[in-house]
């Protein structure tokens, strides 16, 4: 990554923080993940989506307050959970004690010899990641992420959606994932919908 594209990164990260720290501070839950049958029934449809058998070692990227941070310690052997906003972690430390974690941009963060994992989850952010100023070094995080999955690895998405042209750009980040190597287990459309707003849930796998 050039100079030039660290600092708009940067500049970027810096805004979805500040805009994330700022929500987290007003109250906890600030998304109803824990209250809203919407977001229920997401959370159930992620945890389905990755498969009955207990899990090894789990990425969840974007875990914010760690409500679904707290089902997968349940299930896997190891769990690492990424945030940006230092405020939603500070939560999600409590929520899931024996979960590790750390703060950092997905844009730019790097598992190092933590990974490969068997599982990576990441829900909810990738709308947040893709901004005109940073087009290229968005298209590089989908083989970087899939280059963190063992080969037989699951990554479960889930992405909201208003409308054809958003579920259209939803689509969109499972088909860069496809062109990284990952093949398409399964996908779906949630049947809960709140205020015209629905989520798209895709389940890849590592060839």
């Amino acid at each position: 990554m050039t100079l030039w594209s660290r600092l708009r990164v940067s500049w970027q990260a810096f805004k979805t923080r500040r805009k994330l720290d700022r929500q987290f501070r007003k109250r906890q839950d600030p998304f109803s993940y824990s209250t809203d049958p919407y977001e229920i029934a997401r959370l159930d449809a992620l945890d389905a989506a990755l498969g009955g058998a207990p899990l090894g070692r789990v990425l969840e990227a974007a875990c914010a307050e760690g409500h679904f941070t707290e089902r997968l310690v349940r299930r896997a052997s190891a769990v690492l959970a990424l945030d940006i906003s230092a405020v939603a972690l500070e939560r999600a430390r409590r929520r899931a004690p024996s979960a590790r974690f750390a703060e950092g941009d997905l844009m730019t963060w790097d598992p190092g010899a933590e990974a490969p994992f068997d599982a990576v989850v990441v829900a909810e952010v990738l709308y947040y990641l893709d901004r005109a100023g940073v087009k290229a070094e968005f298209e590089a995080l989908f083989p970087r992420i899939a280059s963190w999955l063992k080969p037989g690895g699951r990554l479960v998405m889930s992405h909201a959606f208003a409308g054809d042209a958003e579920l259209a750009h939803r689509r969109s980040f499972r088909e860069r994932f496809e062109r990284a190597g990952l093949r398409l287990v399964s996908e779906s459309i949630s049947g809960l919908d709140r205020g015209g707003v629905r989520c798209l849930l895709s389940a890849l796998e590592k060839i």
